[in-house]
């Protein structure tokens, strides 16, 4: 069987830095190939090879036989390779038939757009993958997990010979995974090329038949999937064995967090719960349950419709997130390139900027103060890069998500709320983040975690809370947070009652 693209000695530089040294992979028709490595091993450098998004210092890519010359992103795109990046590229203002076909709108024999047969062609793609999303929709309307997946109707309207997914089920549902792999099958059915990037080890058995490992730049194994087990791979991946990490037990202390019937229109009602410093309480359900508003809500950065919040055991009045930041609480949001972090600025500038109304005088920033806490806790934190004055948007996903807890140690928070910590970064970053989260609640303070991975949650929770349709359903001691338990009060029999708030598109 001959590959339908090759990539053949493709080395990437910048500016200091060796990114690709070598590469040389085959991919075949009717098959999965997934890249694997560890963030920044160079994965998403080699796909934005393939896509013609950058140059390659040396090396070709071969497309059915020839090589490419491609000038553009779309000149690739029109060759027949289609890339879904993790981040989503839909334009909010557009309806989702707009999305699909946007740049390849059907037209009329008099040139004018032929609306009716997008919209027909969208739906009938939509339905195909067994989406409940309306073509007409508004995409501004639509969750994270559902743009995701009009990314991905985007690149089945096309036909692509090959298609590149870069991390999909990092914000979809049990479900929606379901129908992604659904669609991954029928792709590979009719012979398309498939390349997956995932830090989901679990995914590669069940879709995949091929892996290339990454680490440092260059390719450092292959393997067929059916003839290797998950330990081998993640070796390869980070160059030694490693271990596995092993919770330690907390001790709950004084009450930090404490929340009485909150309720928020439309998103959520009747929330009570509490937290404790010296302990991890995760927050457990399906995408849309109403996790990430009651969050943001706690945060200031929300109103909420009713309801109490405790700080300390005193009634507070949460305005905003900067009055939120002055009592204590930080909060990572789940997408850290867009909510999280400011990409076009430096780590200094990002560790910085949650402090400034606090170490700044007359309107100056406090520069010495500034350069010695960024260095302190680029240190500490081990942040892989060059120095403090590197651009957050070139870093990988496990050290932007490492520059974020910087920024809220530096604030010195006591309470730590983070939204889907670990999504899109790899295993060994996940331990090394895990291991932050032990010694912030080790030294006092509280952390609530927003995770839809209930390995992780099992993993590392000192008690979960369970959300469903806008409710808390139930809350979990250690000892009972199994996936069993987690899955079912995720799914509650229904009691017939019509008093749930009714959910339009939203976070989880």
């Amino acid at each position: 069987m001959q590959p339908v693209l090759q990539v053949k000695n493709i080395a990437k530089e910048f500016p200091g830095v060796k990114a690709l040294e070598d590469i040389s992979i085959d991919f075949y028709p009717g098959e999965c190939h997934a890249l694997v490595g560890e963030n920044g091993a160079g994965k998403s450098t080699l796909i934005k090879i393939i896509a013609s998004i950058y140059k390659p210092t040396r090396g070709e890519v071969i497309l059915d036989g020839k090589v490419c010359n491609f000038k553009t992103p779309k000149d690739a795109l029109d060759a027949g390779i289609a890339v879904i990046q993790q981040e989503t590229s839909i334009a909010p203002h557009l309806t989702v038939a707009e999305n699909i076909y946007l740049g390849c709108e059907p037209k009329q024999k008099n040139g004018l757009l032929d609306r009716k047969k997008m919209e027909a062609d969208a739906q009938a793609v939509l339905d195909e993958m067994g989406l409940e999303i309306d073509a007409h929709t508004l995409c501004s309307t639509l969750t994270a997990a559902q743009l995701q997946m009009v990314e991905i109707a985007k690149v089945i309207s096309k036909h692509a010979k090959v298609v590149v997914l870069d991390e999909p089920t990092s914000s979809l549902s049990e479900k929606e995974i379901d129908s992604l792999f659904e669609q991954v099958r029928k792709m590979k059915a009719a012979n398309t090329t498939m390349i997956y990037v995932t830090h989901r080890m679990a995914e590669l058995s069940i879709i995949c038949e091929r892996c290339s490992i990454f680490r440092d730049g260059l390719k450092v194994a292959e393997y067929k999937i059916n003839e290797v087990d998950e330990q081998t791979i993640v070796n390869s991946m980070v160059g030694r064995e490693l271990g596995a990490f092993v919770k330690p037990d907390h001790t709950a202390k004084q009450e930090v967090l404490r929340v009485e019937k909150l309720c928020q229109k439309g998103k959520f009602e009747n929330v009570s719960f509490h937290a404790n410093a010296g302990e991890i309480v995760a927050f457990s359900g399906l995408v849309g349950a109403g996790r990430t508003e009651v969050m943001e809500a706690i945060f200031g950065a929300t109103k909420l419709t009713s309801g109490k919040v405790y700080l300390n055991g005193e009634e507070v009045h949460i305005k905003n997130p900067a009055d939120a930041i002055r009592r204590g609480i930080g909060l990572a949001t789940e997408d850290r390139r867009r909510t999280g972090l400011l990409l076009t600025k430096t780590i200094e500038e990002n560790i910085a900027l949650p402090n400034l109304p606090f170490h700044a005088k007359n309107g100056f920033v406090n520069v010495p103060w500034e350069k010695e806490t960024s260095e302190e806790y680029m240190g500490k934190l081990k942040i892989k890069a060059p120095n403090i004055l590197t651009l957050c948007g070139n870093l990988s996903g496990g050290n932007q998500q490492k520059v974020i807890l910087s920024k809220w140690l530096a604030a010195g928070v006591k309470l730590l709320i983070l939204d889907e910590p670990t999504k899109g970064i790899d295993v060994n970053a996940r331990a090394e983040f895990y291991a932050l989260m032990d010694q912030f609640v080790e030294e006092g303070g509280s952390i609530i975690m927003v995770s839809s991975d209930m390995p992780e949650i099992i993993k590392v929770a000192d008690r979960a809370y369970v959300m469903s349709e806008g409710r808390l359903t139930g809350e979990l001691t250690r000892s009972e947070i199994t996936e069993l338990n987690l899955i079912s009060l995720a799914n509650p029999v229904s009691d017939g009652s019509d008093k749930k708030p009714k959910k339009k598109a939203g976070k989880k």
